[in-house]
């Protein structure tokens, strides 16, 4: 009768560990694209050779998870894989997922970042993560109010509301020795809505600079997240490039958040109360 070698099962699991991490990193390209990847984008994102890649969206089609569309041959996650992570999806792990991000963010930046909404007419810092490049600097208490024309989330949140919307809104709170101000503001949310990301230099702090992307529910921003640190890190030069980084990550947040709605039911997965502050 043949004997099994003693390592054969350690075998077969480290070929079962690699399809599995190909399946994770696919999975987590997948995510980010609420509308879908094309097969050869996918394998190059997940760094998976096309052939693997192809493997494991079929699988993961026959499971229910992914699905991708005949016309446009551009596979995302389907809505039967809610079942499979509601548990991330309840209220408190949407926000640990959130942590999550914000932390992904700061490696990839070497900066703190923070995910903030409006409320009113104050802006809300419902969370942050301390970047790498943290010492030197002070990291403040949240949940804190900061007056949006101050903050590149504000920018960015009220880039999608009209000049006299906006003017509304802000003109009973702002410093009135200091009005001109606030046009130039109001002026500056149209580019910041065109590129899809804002950013303040010297605004709230002389020495600190920020970058904002709104978090897009049905094409309405209701949070936005941000990169933040000293001017001499973050400058005009690289302001695009940190844009574009939040862009992403806030795109991530997006597809979660409007998961955990269709799901849970939620009109507002995060609010500033489940954060720890009052209503």
């Amino acid at each position: 009768m043949a004997t099994s070698s003693p390592h054969a099962s350690d075998r077969d699991l480290k070929k079962g560990d690699g399809l599995l991490n190909r399946a994770v990193k696919v999975l987590r390209v997948v995510s980010t694209y609420p509308n879908g990847i094309g097969l050869s984008e996918l394998a190059r994102l997940a760094e998976v050779p096309k052939a693997s890649c192809f493997r494991i969206i079929s699988t993961l089609e026959d499971e229910g998870i992914l699905f991708t569309d005949e016309d446009t041959k551009r596979t995302r996650i389907s809505i039967g894989a809610l079942s499979i992570v509601g548990g991330l999806l309840t209220e408190g792990g949407t926000i640990r997922a959130i942590r999550d991000i914000l932390s992904d963010l700061s490696e990839a930046t070497g900066e703190t970042t923070g995910f903030d909404m409006l409320q009113g007419s104050d802006v809300v810092v419902l969370m942050q993560n301390a970047g790498p490049s943290i010492i030197g600097q002070t990291l403040k208490q949240t949940p804190r109010i900061q007056p949006p024309w101050l903050t590149s989330t504000g920018k960015s949140l009220l880039s999608y509301r009209g000049p006299d919307e906006v003017r509304a809104l802000l003109l009973p709170h702002y410093p009135q020795d200091n009005l001109n101000q606030l046009d130039l503001f109001i002026e500056s949310l149209e580019p910041a809505r065109v590129h899809g990301y804002a950013w303040l230099y010297g605004a709230l702090e002389r020495d600190a600079a920020s970058v904002a992307a709104p978090v897009l529910i049905d094409e309405v921003p209701k949070y936005a997240l941000w990169i933040g640190g000293p001017t001499y890190r973050i400058t005009p030069e690289n302001a695009r490039q940190l844009g574009q980084l939040a862009i992403a990550a806030a795109t991530k947040v997006a597809t979660l958040l409007t998961a955990a709605r269709e799901l849970q039911g939620l009109n507002d997965p995060v609010s500033a109360s489940s954060i720890g502050i009052g209503s």
